[in-house]
């Protein structure tokens, strides 16, 4: 099975050869790239153009995430965009009633994970009004704006329940451009590494990545990956998040203060994009088996591309269901 190979350091990624390297301050290494699906960049980098066409030969796709920790954008081989029909069945999809549905079952799952994490959380009880005030919303798939509206009720419930689980945040709001604190750096940079994640696994599947049913279509964004990296967020980026701060992983100075916002720095961002890995690599039960994140969300789009070219009905991930 391949692999994502992370970049967090500054430095160059050259060709040799038929092989690739990364070059640092003062160290060489060869990248794997025979077993490597996706690179995910979040340090300075620069990448030759030889290296880049090798990287279009045998397929890898290459994300960049600005140095403020956001995505930039993502280098797709041609050889990964050979989507043909699926495009025109999305398109169909999202014109017709087939949005809404899924659209609803999106925010469904986004739900039910949030509900999953809040449990967890919920020792105390502080929190079981939070969690049955999200559970109350009535989705109705009258229109994509009714069924948005609940979305963001459900996101702002559940930040409102921030401070009862991070240690060390007595408030909290969801702040990203720039972030102002620790706590919405981290999200704010587990959100970019995710979406990073998806995207792969979405191109990799053959849906269109910028045809999206619960997010409106975008020119500047491949939309069909937010839409399925919301479904994911609470179980990975914030549960992940949570242990971090929670277990004092995460310093003072992992972090740095800079054009208005505070950021992760070099070291911050090793910890943070070892910890990711580590999580996106965990197995957990699904049915009467196991499977990993990176898994899961591969199975995830192949379940929606069965819906728009099979009539599959698409059924959103669950956490321990």
């Amino acid at each position: 099975m391949k692999y994502t190979f992370y970049i967090t350091q500054d430095g160059s990624v050259e060709r040799e050869s038929d092989t690739l390297v990364f070059i640092g301050k003062d160290f060489k290494k060869h990248l794997p790239v025979l077993n490597v699906e996706d690179i995910i960049i979040s340090g300075k980098v620069s990448l030759s153009s030889w290296a880049l066409d090798y990287l279009s030969k045998i397929g890898i796709i290459v994300h960049i995430l600005r140095p403020n920790g956001t995505y930039m954008s993502s280098i797709v081989p041609i050889s990964k965009n050979e989507i043909g029909m699926n495009t025109v069945k999305q398109a169909m999809a999202y014109s017709s009633r087939d949005r809404l549905d899924i659209a609803a079952e999106m925010v469904e799952g986004i739900r039910h994970n949030i509900i999953r994490n809040l449990r967890y959380y919920n020792e105390d009880g502080a929190i079981s009004g939070i969690i049955e005030r999200i559970r109350s919303y009535a989705i109705k798939k009258d229109n994509i704006n009714s069924i948005l509206g609940v979305e963001g009720n459900i996101w702002s419930d559940y930040y409102s329940s921030f401070p009862k689980i991070f240690k060390g945040y007595p408030s909290f709001k969801r702040q990203f451009h720039p972030p102002p604190d620790s706590l919405n750096a981290m999200i704010s940079f587990g959100n970019a590494m995710l979406y990073s994640s998806v995207l792969t696994k979405i191109i990799a599947s053959g849906l269109n990545p910028s045809i999206s049913f619960l997010h409106e279509p975008s020119d500047r964004s491949f939309s069909l990956a937010l839409d399925i990296a919301d479904v994911f967020k609470p179980v990975i980026v914030e549960r992940l998040v949570a242990y971090l701060v929670n277990n004092r992983i995460m310093k003072d100075g992992d972090f740095e203060e800079r054009d208005g916002g505070v950021y992760l720095n070099d070291t911050g961002r090793n910890k943070f994009v070892s910890a990711y890995r580590d999580r996106m690599e965990s197995s957990l039960k699904v049915g009467n088996g196991y499977a990993t994140y990176e898994t899961i969300i591969g199975e995830e789009c192949y379940k929606l591309l069965h819906h728009v070219s099979e009539g599959k009905r698409y059924r959103s991930f669950r956490m321990w269901d």
